[in-house]
């Protein structure tokens, strides 16, 4: 599984859409869209943020980068 994989894997599991994520982590929604389809690798930032806000082990994220 890929990094922009497990990022989608993640937000649907919790029924987000990518515009309700963008709002939560003040994130363009495009950009979400470019992480999950691997066109563009998340900052540090972001990761966190993301890992934060879902409460998730950060290993689970971490390792796929």
């Amino acid at each position: 599984m890929t990094l922009g994989e497990k990022l989608r894997e993640v937000r649907k599991s919790k029924n987000m859409t990518k515009q309700e994520l963008a709002i939560a982590l003040n994130v363009p929604k495009d950009r979400i869209k470019l992480y999950e389809i691997g066109e563009e690798n998340p900052s540090e930032f972001y990761l966190t943020s993301f890992i934060n806000y879902f409460n998730i082990p950060e290993e689970d994220i971490m390792s796929l980068k």
